[in-house]
C-alpha cells in the first residue's frame, strides 16, 4: 500500500476541488495513483461537482491565532476567488473559525483536516458562489520563550516567529519577535540560518557560480574563494539571521538578536518562522 502524503492530498484537491477527506479516501482506494484517484472522484460525483469548483481561488486572507501565554500559535491561509469576498465579514468569520479549529487541535497538514470543517467550507462555497479552500497552514509550540506574529495591512502576508529563551521578560521577546516577523514578511527569507540550507542547494549554487567564472581566466583557487563569497551573499538573501535588518541597514538580523539578548539578560535563539502569503 502506497503512503498517502499531505502533498498528494493537496495536489488531488487542487485538481478536483473535492474535499480533503474525499481526496484521501480516493488516493487510498487507488493505492496512491493520482490519475486513478481523480477518475475515482469523478465517478463518485465528487470532483468538479459544479462550475465554481473548477475556478481558481487565488485571493483570500491569512489568519493567525496565538495562545494567551504566547507559547503556541497557528497560521492559516484561506483562499477564495475574489478580493470582494475576502473583505466580507462572513469570510473573516469563516477564517477565524477554521483557524481556531486548527489551533485547538494542533493541526499541521491537510490530511488532518476533520470532516466537519471540510463540510463547513463546502457550505460557504454554496453560500457565496465562490470556490474556497484552505491553503498553507501550520501550528507551532514552544516550551521556553515566546511566539510572536505579524499580518501585513492587506492581510495577504502573515508570519509566526518562535523564539527560544530562558528570559523572563516576555515583553522583550514579543518585541523582538514582532520585529523579526515584519522582517520575514518584507524580506522573504527561506531559512533561519545557513545550516538549514540543504547541501544540494549549496552545491547547485556553487555549480552556477563556477560556470559564471569559467572563462574569467582566474586561477582555480581564486575562483573557489570568489564562489564562497557569492555563496555568503546568497545566504544574506535567503537566511533570516544573515539578512540586512530592514529598519537599519547598518545591522544584520543576527546583530539585532544579540542586542535583544543583552536586553533580556539571556540568549535568544530564532527557533523557527512560518511565512504564509496569499498566492505565494
Amino acid at each position: 500500500m502506497a503512503e498517502i502524503t499531505a502533498s498528494m492530498i493537496k495536489e488531488l484537491r487542487e485538481r478536483t476541488q473535492a474535499g480533503m477527506l474525499d481526496c484521501k479516501k480516493a488516493l487510498t482506494e487507488c493505492d496512491g495513483d493520482m490519475e486513478k484517484a481523480a477518475e475515482f472522484l469523478r465517478k463518485k460525483g465528487l470532483a468538479a461537482a459544479n462550475k465554481r469548483a473548477g475556478r481558481e481561488a487565488k485571493e483570500g486572507l491569512v489568519f493567525i491565532k496565538l495562545s494567551d501565554d504566547g507559547k503556541k500559535g497557528s497560521i492559516v491561509e484561506l483562499n477564495c476567488e475574489t478580493d470582494f469576498v475576502a473583505k466580507n465579514e462572513e469570510f473573516h468569520n469563516l477564517g477565524n473559525r477554521i483557524t481556531s479549529e486548527i489551533f485547538d487541535n494542533s493541526l499541521k497538514s491537510g490530511a488532518e483536516i476533520p470532516a466537519a470543517l471540510d463540510e463547513t467550507i463546502k457550505g460557504a462555497i454554496a453560500t457565496t458562489g465562490e470556490n474556497m479552500g484552505i491553503g498553507s497552514f501550520d501550528t507551532i509550540e514552544i516550551d521556553k520563550g515566546a511566539i510572536a506574529s505579524y499580518i501585513h495591512s492587506n492581510g495577504k502576508i502573515g508570519v509566526l516567529v518562535a523564539l527560544a529563551s530562558d528570559a523572563s521578560d516576555s515583553a522583550v521577546l514579543c518585541e523582538l519577535g514582532r520585529e523579526l516577523a515584519m522582517q520575514a514578511a518584507a524580506a522573504f527569507p527561506q531559512y533561519v540560518t545557513s545550516d538549514e540550507v540543504p547541501e544540494t542547494v549549496k552545491d547547485k549554487e556553487r555549480e552556477i557560480y563556477k560556470e559564471q567564472m569559467k572563462n574569467s581566466g582566474k586561477p582555480e583557487n581564486i575562483i573557489d574563494k570568489i564562489v564562497e563569497g557569492k555563496l555568503s551573499k546568497f545566504y544574506s538573501d535567503v537566511c533570516l539571521v544573515d539578512q540586512v535588518f530592514i529598519k537599519d541597514s547598518a545591522k544584520k538580523v543576527s546583530d539585532v538578536v544579540k542586542e535583544y539578548s543583552t536586553k533580556a539578560g539571556s540568549p535568544i535563539k530564532i527557533e523557527k518562522f512560518i511565512r504564509v502569503q496569499i498566492g505565494g
